[in-house]
């Protein structure tokens, strides 16, 4: 089977989409990822066949509605003659604007068509696409809902096999980054949006407790490492907080395995290792994520006991403080929390989606289900 899969601009459809074509590499099966040249796929070494192809300025409030659309119709034609050389059978998408004009493209093609939501939220690429598509994965059961339910399926959200490691000791991964083992442990995620205002909240934290109450491993972002370390040198923060700028791969599953919990944002791909890796959750829904997205992701975790939700407006150090203190001090709560994100989040969401797109592809009709 010849499968194209097309999701990109943002980790949270790349890496999902990487995780499925390598699920279908290792069943035999020929891939071909398609996505956007000035995404982060294009930053990135990719691991499976891939064109990318010229979709700046698609959501650009600059252009005109004629330059757009000039945009969209040359990415649909070109996602179109790399299908058709690639002899695609089956499309995949995992969502987002870069999404739309290689779907367009395929469905000149074949109605093989099979979306991932990953939100609990649909996008607005996805809703538009759901009445071509023959099959629809969901990562949130309110995805479901949102669509109808019907041609849904709930297979989970796919994720980086790397940065899930059960079998490495939080003693070996404290070790790691230089962190005490035996003291309460803090990872602090901001990702790509919006991090400034978490960064300042965790700095306002630190300082606001006495020194050794808790330990901290916080990844700032790569554009305000500086800012970060510089300020707390300043202030002295030194001894039990660790900033980075990032992780990568391997050292991000070492840092999920470090943690006792986990402050972050609500990004789908964010929420979903943090789950499968039992850490209980603090998260501070990104205010001015597109739709609202976020705060429904946080939402639906913190209904199943897999969460504590803060919005941005209400955040003060001393409401985090106290919310940390209260989960340190409460193993109870902590392991309630670990099992209800790991009770929600399926491990193997990649292998699910390859299957079902087999499935497909034999033109067998898999029954709908959440």
């Amino acid at each position: 089977m010849r499968v194209a899969i097309a999701g990109g601009i943002t980790g949270g459809h790349l890496f999902p989409a990487l995780a499925v074509a390598q699920a279908l590499q290792a069943r035999g099966h020929a891939v071909l990822y398609l996505g956007a040249r000035h995404g982060i796929e294009g930053r990135v070494a990719l691991p499976v066949p891939y064109a990318l192809l010229e979709m700046s300025g698609l959501r650009s409030t600059r252009r005109t509605p004629w330059s757009v659309a000039l945009t969209l119709w040359r990415a649909r034609r070109e996602a179109r003659q790399q299908l058709q050389a690639f002899g695609a059978e089956v499309m995949f998408t995992t969502g987002g604007y870069a999404s739309v004009p290689i779907a367009m493209g395929f469905l000149r093609l074949s109605q093989r068509l099979v979306l991932l939501e990953p939100d609990a939220l649909p996008g607005k690429a996805n809703r538009w696409l759901a009445r071509r598509a023959m099959r629809i994965c969901v990562n949130f059961e309110e995805a479901a809902q949102a669509f109808g339910g019907t041609q849904t399926v709930r297979t989970g959200l796919p994720v980086r096999p790397e940065v899930y490691l059960p079998e490495v000791a939080p003693a070996d991964a404290r070790d790691h980054f230089g962190l005490k083992r035996d003291k309460f442990c803090v990872l602090v995620v901001g990702g790509s949006q919006g991090a400034q205002a978490l960064n300042e909240a965790v700095l306002n934290t630190v300082q606001y407790l006495p020194s050794g109450d808790l330990q901290w491993l916080h990844l700032t972002g790569e554009a305000h490492y500086q800012l970060v370390r510089s300020t707390a040198d300043r202030l002295g923060l030194n001894g039990n907080y660790h900033p980075r700028a990032f992780l990568a791969g391997r050292e991000m599953g070492l840092a999920y395995r470090a943690a006792d919990v986990v402050i972050g944002r609500g990004g789908a791909g964010s929420l979903t290792e943090f789950a499968l890796n039992g850490l209980p959750m603090i998260l501070i829904p990104y205010p001015h994520a597109a739709g609202g997205h976020q705060r429904y992701n946080c939402t639906a975790l913190a209904r199943r006991g897999a969460a504590e939700v803060i919005e941005q407006a209400a955040l003060s150090p001393q409401r985090l403080a106290e919310m940390l203190l209260a989960l340190r001090d409460c193993p109870q709560r902590r392991a309630q929390m670990r099992a209800a994100g790991q009770a929600w989040a399926i491990p193997n969401a990649a292998e699910r989606i390859a299957q079902l797109l087999e499935e497909v592809g034999q033109c067998i009709h898999p029954q709908a289900s959440v």
